[in-house]
């Protein structure tokens, strides 16, 4: 009973499903429900003939963008039911439908290997998926975005990190010389002086960003030489990328003004009424021409061009008029709209294309040799290419209006302008200069700074004149007493002073070690390697930063993340442990 209602369902699907098959078979849609319908009778044999017969060629691309849809959902679905084989003859069609949109497929594939027992990645799929993301326009801004982003704050976390390694080693010099000022009595007023100079940033701007400048310029005067370089040279890189995130941050405004988003709408297809079209640059008007002979408005498309005026010629606006002549017949007129597209651009392979179209529908043998020795490229396409290809717009104009803030013409003052206003709203200069007035002022009014070392073998505070005048050792007088005089009596009391040294070293050593588990490298500042944690941690930071960042937008954007951003996280894995065997390296004395 069961196999005759079966039966019967058949075959009220192909009574349904049969015209539209034979009035759909010379194009996609008509292989689409032959695939549908071979389905639905489970002959997936005759599915796979139907999807290897289905062919885009010729489609415009709203179309294309639909069509790669039902390719993936239906190669979705025989990937959950476990038929590998036939789900991947899906993706790979979708992929040659739509290239550009179809990216995530890859990341369907790499699944797919993965439960086949492939561990290691493919990598021509990672390349062609990378190559995908960035010639598209969203993935490409998102990437650029975040690497201006990423990069700067990467930047401002390292001077946290190495001005918070600087507070640890030598705050409590500066609060003991600021406070007591080389007196024996506690001065409270000082205290009071100290925390409002710590603490001003709070009150007067609610921000934290300016506080490693801060602390750079209480500390100045205990800075090594080494130190004070390392600190310059971070200073001056967050200059370099203060600049390039203004960029980041004009390309972010462009993205959002009124005219860029009119931009984009008419490149991904939107119909704009005829008012709105004649306020648009010419430019803009070739775009919004593309989006309805996409619609299949091919009359209101040749209107639009018209309204350009003929001092206007572009590459884009002669292609599409050849296309629009192309379809109506005109032949002659078709290749001579080509031709003015070629002289402009002789190497742009959607106008070739057509244009090898027009000569082989012109019938001229004799013709198409003569232009063939001018664009051998349409000897290339002469036999694989039988119908006419609505390609879509390229993707450099986006690019470029973008780059122009969606005027025709680029702007540099309007740029320059934006660009200094973003650097100066992001106040590293101002926080730098904030620095070089604090150094100046505790100089002038706390001479006292400065005067004060940690003895080099208790750690304990001592004055540096009075060691200079009559030591050649950073050493207090009691340590000085037990290990620099050679005297039998103070043997016992060396030793205990020794093994108490000992265990305060291994617990400063283990606090450290701890430390660097979070931020790699963190005991390099303190075994005089500052250059060395400023270059790894900055590229660490900045390599974690790409993964998650990215990550977290593409899957907030398309569904998922690309795979060559685990190759980021490859590299941020293979710092940490890099950096953590490096650290592992015995110290000097005095850690």
């Amino acid at each position: 009973m069961a196999r005759r209602t079966r039966g019967l369902a058949s075959g009220l699907l192909l009574l349904t499903v049969l015209p539209a098959l034979a009035a759909g078979a010379a194009n996609p849609w008509g292989d689409l429900k032959k695939i549908r319908f071979y389905e639905a009778g489970g002959d997936l044999a005759q599915v796979r003939r139907a999807l290897e017969r289905l062919d885009a060629q010729g489609l415009p691309p709203n179309d294309k963008a639909e069509l790669l849809r039902d390719l993936v959902d239906l190669g979705d679905r025989y990937r959950g039911r476990g038929n590998d084989p036939l789900a991947e003859a899906f993706y790979r069609k979708a992929l040659a439908v739509s290239p550009r949109d179809a990216w995530p497929v890859y990341n369907a594939l790499e699944r797919m290997a993965r439960r086949r027992g492939r561990l290691l990645w493919r990598f021509t799929d990672v390349g062609r998926q990378f190559a995908l993301v960035t010639h598209g326009f969203s993935g490409s801004f998102m990437l650029l975005a975040s690497i201006f982003d990423v990069l700067m704050f990467a930047g401002l976390l390292l001077f946290f990190m190495v001005a918070a390694a600087l507070a640890v080693r030598y705050v409590k010099l500066a609060a003991h010389d600021f406070i007591l000022e080389g007196r024996d009595r506690f001065q409270w007023l000082n205290l009071l002086i100290l925390l409002l100079l710590l603490l001003w940033p709070l009150l007067l701007t609610g921000g934290w960003a300016i506080y490693p400048f801060l602390l750079c310029g209480v500390l100045w005067s205990y800075l090594s030489h080494d130190e004070r370089v390392t600190v310059k040279r971070i200073q001056a890189l967050l200059l370099v990328l203060a600049c390039l995130y203004g960029v980041g941050q004009y390309l972010q405004r462009s993205l959002s003004s009124p005219g860029f988003q009119a931009v984009q709408q008419a490149y991904s297809g939107r119909l704009f009424p005829a008012e709105k079209v004649a306020g648009f640059d010419n430019e803009l008007k070739v775009m919004a021409a593309y989006a309805y002979y996409h619609d299949g408005q091919g009359e209101t498309a040749w209107d639009i061009l018209q309204e350009t005026g003929g001092a206007y010629g572009t590459p884009l606006k002669y292609t599409l008029m050849g296309d629009i002549q192309l379809e109506r017949g005109n032949v002659p007129m078709a290749i001579q709209a080509y031709r003015q597209a070629l002289r402009l651009d002789s190497g742009n392979p959607a106008t070739l294309k057509n244009f090898t179209v027009a000569l082989l529908r012109n019938n001229d043998p004799e013709l198409f040799h003569f232009y063939g020795k001018s664009y051998p490229q349409i000897n290339r396409y002469k036999d694989r290419v039988s119908q006419m290809q609505k390609e879509p717009l390229p993707i450099a104009l986006l690019w470029r209006r973008l780059l122009r803030f969606s005027w025709q013409r680029f702007h540099f003052w309007h740029f320059l302008e934006v660009t200094a206003l973003e650097f100066l709203r992001f106040p590293v200069l101002l926080a730098m200069l904030a620095m070089a007035a604090t150094i100046q002022l505790l100089r002038r009014f706390s001479p006292a700074l400065g005067q004060s070392v940690f003895c080099s073998k208790c750690g304990k505070i001592i004055r540096k004149l009075s060691i200079e005048q009559a030591q050649s050792h950073a050493l207090c007088e009691e340590c000085y007493q037990l290990f620099l005089i050679k005297d039998p009596i103070f043997l016992e009391a060396k030793l205990l002073k020794e093994k108490e040294i000992g265990r305060r070293l291994q617990r400063k050593q283990a606090l450290l070690l701890g430390t660097s588990l979070l931020v790699p490298g963190f005991i390099l500042n303190f075994r005089n390697q500052g250059k060395a944690f400023a270059l790894l941690f900055f590229l660490f930071a900045s390599c974690f930063g790409l993964y998650a960042v990215n990550a977290l937008n593409f899957k907030g954007v398309f569904g998922t993340a690309p795979m060559f951003l685990n190759l980021a996280g490859l590299a941020a894995l293979l710092l940490y442990l890099g950096i953590a065997v490096y650290v592992q390296r015995e110290g000097p004395d005095g850690l």
